[in-house]
């Protein structure tokens, strides 16, 4: 039964000196010869004659330069230390397991569904970059690397915009820096290998040296120290760098294509496209991290599965206003439905005052939106002015001064009716241990400040003068009530001290 080219006459025979007139072996024949024929292809370098929709056969053998795995020797030095660093744990008896605690809390359940969320969501990001002709297989090491080092950091990144909503603006613009062209350029080119052996812990030891001597800034000595190591740390920098514009300049036709602007720009796409995962991250987290506190309270669970969804609903990716639902349920201990319901529109009511305060005069004490920022310069910044069980308020408690042991710490606090605020207090929490003269130099100057917004820049600094001469007595200067004391606990050893300064308005309420 012949249909015109019998098995005998298979197309393969033309190509080679074999026949067969067995279907099985002549299966077996035509696999051998596609291999033979797809090595031939591969033998050509990458980027001559190989091209990609040639190789459609169903075995695909690629050389790993061509996924750009082409390992330059930094990076072959970074990865001979990884893997000392590796095995130096591993055959450390004690170390071992720690290492693995480590590693069992890094894949626990919850986060690794987050390690497995973020892994399809780059996923579909290079999907799409590929599909815009943006992503090459050649860009694949690139990707990896990306995904391993800023991929898995995503927790963190979403933990500060949790804490600080404002810096999503500051995450966009992080891709866009000078920086960014100068660590590309400087990755490009690479020393020996014996030098980037010898350079990679060097600088890796500076770093850690720097670290370490910016915690200890309470010795005279560090300060000269710091100085000379970031000296150092500056030169190095600028050799390296020196180096590699040296060399990119000098073979601008070798460095500079196609491919060189696609590792260029992949990095800054794919953080571009993954700061949505990141807010959503942040935003899913303060949902859980918020309403856990309130879980404490098992016979109001159905409130807080309630005020979860009303929450939801309500605000949606807002997290600022999610955490003041919850900062309301527990201070004031909202435990129904309707007291969910009102705190809601309260707080949508006062989102919507923010966006335009109204005007209020000093017959009725001081702004809260303005009153919050007077001390904005040092960092003292408020949370949003809010209702109590007594009185409205706002605070931001114990920033550091220093980063001793026991820090000196500086506090800020508004209180007062819905309209205004009535009384300004700022408290300085000081520690026996450390320099008093220069937490007081630090008091003094954010008290000035103070007056100044409270009163007028002419008279404040007259009106602090006289009311430390009137110490612990109040001064009173246009109806406004200005207190400096200070309290002492503990001994001159291990002790410590609080200084305040208390500016009241005559509408305060309080005591006076």
């Amino acid at each position: 039964m012949d249909n015109g080219a019998g098995i005998g006459s298979h197309p393969i025979s033309n190509n080679s000196s074999f026949s067969c007139h067995n279907l099985d072996q002549c299966r077996k024949l035509k696999h051998r010869h596609e291999l033979r024929e797809l090595s031939t292809e591969l033998s050509t370098p990458i980027g001559e004659n190989l091209i990609w929709p040639s190789v459609s056969k169903k075995v695909l053998l690629l050389p790993t330069t061509y996924f750009g795995f082409d390992l330059n020797n930094r990076e072959i030095a970074a990865l001979i230390y990884s893997g000392f660093l590796l095995a130096a744990v591993m055959f450390w008896k004690k170390g071992r397991p720690l290492a693995l605690d480590v590693v069992r809390a890094f894949f626990s359940p919850k986060l690794a569904l987050i390690w497995v969320l973020m892994s399809l969501y780059v996923a579909g990001c290079v999907w799409l970059l590929a599909w815009l002709n943006l992503w090459d297989w050649s860009n694949l090491k690139l990707t990896l690397l990306w995904w391993l080092t800023v991929g898995f950091t995503c927790i963190f990144e979403a933990q500060r915009l949790k804490d600080k909503p404002h810096v999503l603006g500051k995450l966009v613009r992080d891709a866009f820096t000078l920086s960014a062209v100068i660590l590309f350029v400087a990755k490009l080119v690479s020393f020996p290998l014996w030098v980037e052996l010898l350079m990679l812990p060097a600088l890796v030891f500076l770093t850690l040296l720097i670290a370490v001597g910016e915690h200890q800034t309470d010795k005279p000595s560090i300060p000269r120290v710091l100085n000379l190591l970031r000296g150092l740390q500056t030169f190095a920098s600028l050799i390296i760098l020196g180096f590699s514009y040296w060399l990119v300049v000098s073979s601008v036709t070798k460095f500079w294509s196609l491919n060189t602007l696609r590792e260029f720009g992949l990095p800054l796409l794919l953080w571009l496209m993954f700061v949505p995962f990141i807010f959503l991250l942040a935003v899913y987290m303060t949902y859980e991290e918020a309403f856990i506190h309130l879980q404490v309270r098992p016979k109001q669970a159905s409130i807080v599965r309630y005020a979860r969804w009303r929450a939801l609903l309500a605000f949606g990716w807002n997290i600022d206003g999610v955490k003041r639902l919850v900062r309301d349920m527990r201070g004031r201990d909202i435990a129904d439905k309707q007291g969910v319901k009102d705190a809601i529109w309260e707080i949508k009511r006062l989102l919507k005052i923010e966006k335009n305060p109204p005007i209020v005069t000093r017959a009725e004490g001081w702004s809260p939106h303005v009153a919050r920022l007077f001390l904005e310069e040092y960092g003292l910044v408020t949370d949003d002015y809010h209702r109590t069980q007594r009185e409205w308020f706002a605070h931001i408690p114990l920033v550091k001064l220093n980063d001793n042991v026991l820090a000196d710490r500086i506090s800020y606090y508004l209180t007062g009716n819905e309209r205004a605020v009535t009384q300004l207090w700022l408290a300085l929490d000081g520690s026996s241990q450390n320099d008093a003269k220069e937490a007081q130099r630090a008091f003094d100057e954010r008290a000035l400040t103070l007056l100044v917004k409270a009163f007028d820049a002419e008279r404040a600094t007259t009106i602090y003068v006289r009311a430390q001469a009137s110490e612990p007595q109040a001064l009173v200067i246009d109806g406004i009530r200005v207190l400096l004391d200070r309290s002492d606990w503990g001994d001159s050893r291990l002790g410590g001290y609080v200084r305040n300064l208390t500016i009241q308005h005559p509408k305060h309420q309080g005591d006076n």
